[in-house]
């Protein structure tokens, strides 16, 4: 077969407008980040309820002492009325996707904190009891009917870490399968 010639012409236009599809949806990611803050907003509120970190460790339990004056949800870790888990926002903008809490308490809760108190003079509100003695837990000022003046000296009150936002690494798998998803479908629809 000398002398025989094979000609091979390849049409880029297809490719073309694959890669044009595709910088189109890189361009207008919205869509992706709008299932990118659901996913986050899921995720978050499960970690409240299973009350772990985001690479799986639990959260740091309540004081005993907390524990025992917590009326609501004692047996929850930063779940007094649910407001921590009820901010949870995401912000879609033309710089990408932020998420979080606005409550400053978010941080000290996901870094802990040692805050300092002052000595300071007080006054302390308590309710007698039937037989007369004075009770043992502090009332409001309106429902006391005894008061004692008490001096509060110097303390630290110590808030362990606990990391409640961020992704795991399962988490990143999902979220990087999302956007090769968005990809393949903004490619394939054209």
């Amino acid at each position: 077969m000398a002398g025989a010639r094979i000609d091979i012409e390849l049409n880029n236009q297809s490719a073309s407008r694959s890669l044009t599809t595709a910088l189109e949806a890189l361009e207008n990611p919205r869509p992706l980040l709008s299932n990118i803050r659901e996913y986050l907003t899921r995720t978050h509120r499960k970690r409240f309820s299973d009350q772990r970190a985001p690479d799986g460790t639990p959260w740091a339990p309540l004081s005993p002492r907390y524990r025992e004056r917590k009326k609501q949800n004692s047996d929850k870790t930063l779940v007094l009325r649910g407001y921590l888990m009820n901010t949870l926002r995401g912000v879609i903008d033309d710089e990408g996707l932020a998420f979080g809490t606005d409550r400053p308490y978010g941080a000290v809760h996901q870094f802990g904190a040692e805050i300092q108190h002052q000595a300071r003079d007080t006054t302390l509100y308590f309710k007698r009891n039937r037989d007369g003695s004075v009770g043992s837990r502090f009332v409001k000022p309106g429902k006391s009917d005894f008061a004692q003046n008490a001096n509060i000296g110097a303390h630290k009150t110590k808030i362990p870490a606990r990391p409640w936002l961020g992704t795991s690494d399962e988490d990143n798998n999902d979220l990087l399968a999302m956007a090769r998803d968005y990809l393949a479908r903004a490619v394939s629809s054209r």
